[in-house]
C-alpha cells in the first residue's frame, strides 16, 4: 500500500500544490464557518459542496451523488485529476470512496476540518459507505497521496468540537502508551490547543500501527477498534457524534477488561484517577446502558451488523491490559449483551 504524505501547515494550501485538475468535494458548512476557506475555495473551478453526516455515506444515496460527480469532471483526465476533500469523517469517507473508483481511481488530497478526523480518519487508507443501518459495510483501502493538515482550517471550529476529537486521541494514546499516555494523562482541559500539542504524535502512533497490517490481513490493525463495539452501537441507537460514542465505548471496554481480569483493579483505578479520565464519559452515568428486552434487541441487532465479526455470532472485542498493551479477544455477542446487563446491575447496586 502506497504511504500518504503528511503536510502540517499554518494556512490553507496553494492550488498550485494540490494538483493539475482539481475537484473539491467539502463540507458545505466550511465557507459559512470560514471566511478563509470561503475566499480559498472560490479558486476551484471544479466543486461539490455536500451535508456531511452519516446520510452523506448511505448507499442508497450515493448514485445521484456520483452522477453529478461524473458530469462535473467529464472534461477532466484520469491522469491529472486530484480530488480534495475537505471535511470531517463521513465526507473524508465519501470523498475517499469516490476517488477510488472515478476513472478507476484518481489522485487523492485529505484536509480533515475536524479534530476527530484530523486525528484518526484521514489516515489509514480507509473508505466507506453505509448499508441500510449499518456503518462501513462497504469501502475500500485507499490511502491519500497527501494529507494535510491545516491548522487555519482546524482552528476555525467551535472550541466545543474539540471535545470530539478527544475519544480518539484517548483511545490512541491508550494503545500507544508510553509517553504519549504520561504526557496527556497529566492534562487538566480538553482545548483545540491541546488537541493541536498532540496531534503529531497521535497520527504516528496510528501510523506505527496501520504500517504493520496495511489492509487488515494479520489482525494486528484490529486494535484500532478500542472502544468501537459498544460505541458503534450507542452511536447508531442514540444518534450520537462519533467521537463521542467512542469516548464512552472507552469507559465500558475499560470495565470489561476489569471483569475478564485482563486489566488489574490496580491499573484500572491508576487510569481513572489520572486528571484527563475526568473527560471520560460513562454511559452507566448517563443511562445509556438499558437492560429493556425491547432495547436489549436492537442493540443485538447493531452488534450482528459489526464489520469485526469472525462468526456469525462471534466477534473480536478489543481490552486494554494497561496503556501500551491491548489484548484481542473473540466473545459472542451475547456476551457482549451479558456484560451490558452486569455493568447496569454493578451501577444499580453500587
Amino acid at each position: 500500500m502506497k504511504k500518504s504524505t503528511l503536510l502540517f501547515t499554518t494556512a490553507l494550501p496553494s492550488l498550485t500544490d494540490l494538483g493539475e485538475e482539481l475537484l473539491l468535494i467539502y463540507d458545505e458548512v466550511l465557507p459559512r464557518k470560514s471566511a478563509a476557506f470561503k475566499k480559498w475555495s472560490q479558486k476551484f473551478s471544479l466543486k461539490y459542496g455536500v451535508k456531511a453526516g452519516e446520510t452523506l455515506k448511505s448507499v442508497d444515496q450515493f448514485p445521484q451523488h456520483i452522477r453529478k460527480i461524473v458530469q462535473l469532471c467529464e472534461n477532466t483526465s484520469s491522469r491529472r485529476l486530484t480530488i480534495v476533500v475537505a471535511g470531517g469523517g463521513s465526507v473524508g469517507d465519501f470523498g475517499g470512496f469516490v476517488a477510488s473508483i472515478l476513472k478507476r481511481g484518481v489522485k487523492l488530497v485529505h484536509m480533515p476540518s475536524t479534530w476527530l478526523a484530523a486525528i484518526d480518519s484521514a489516515h489509514g487508507g480507509k473508505t466507506a459507505l453505509n448499508v441500510g443501518g449499518a456503518k462501513n459495510q462497504i469501502g475500500t483501502f485507499y490511502p491519500a497521496d497527501k494529507i494535510i493538515l491545516s491548522r487555519q482550517l482546524l482552528m476555525s471550529q467551535p472550541e466545543a468540537r474539540a471535545f470530539e476529537g478527544f475519544g480518539e486521541l484517548l483511545k490512541i494514546s491508550w494503545i500507544q502508551g508510553g509517553s504519549l499516555w504520561q504526557e496527556l494523562s497529566k492534562e487538566f482541559e480538553i482545548t483545540s490547543s491541546v488537541l493541536w500539542k498532540y496531534l503529531a504524535r497521535a497520527v504516528d502512533a496510528k501510523y506505527k500501527v496501520v504500517s504493520k497490517d496495511p489492509e487488515e490481513k494479520s489482525g494486528h490493525r484490529h486494535i484500532l477498534n478500542l472502544g468501537h463495539t459498544v460505541g458503534h452501537v450507542l452511536e447508531s441507537y442514540y444518534k450520537l457524534p462519533h467521537g463521542v460514542a467512542i469516548n464512552y465505548g472507552l469507559d465500558f471496554a475499560l470495565r470489561y477488561s476489569v471483569q475478564l481480569k485482563i486489566m488489574s483493579q490496580g491499573e484500572y483505578e491508576k487510569i481513572s484517577h489520572a486528571p484527563v479520565s475526568g473527560y471520560l464519559l460513562s454511559p452507566l452515568r448517563d443511562d445509556l446502558l438499558q437492560t429493556k428486552a425491547s432495547v436489549l434487541k436492537e442493540f443485538r441487532q447493531l452488534l450482528l451488523s459489526d464489520k469485526k465479526k469472525t462468526k456469525s455470532q462471534t466477534l473480536r472485542f478489543v481490552f486494554l491490559k494497561r496503556p501500551g498493551q491491548c489484548v484481542v479477544k473473540e466473545v459472542t455477542v451475547d456476551e457482549v449483551l451479558m456484560e451490558i446487563c452486569r455493568q447496569k446491575e454493578d451501577e444499580l447496586n453500587g
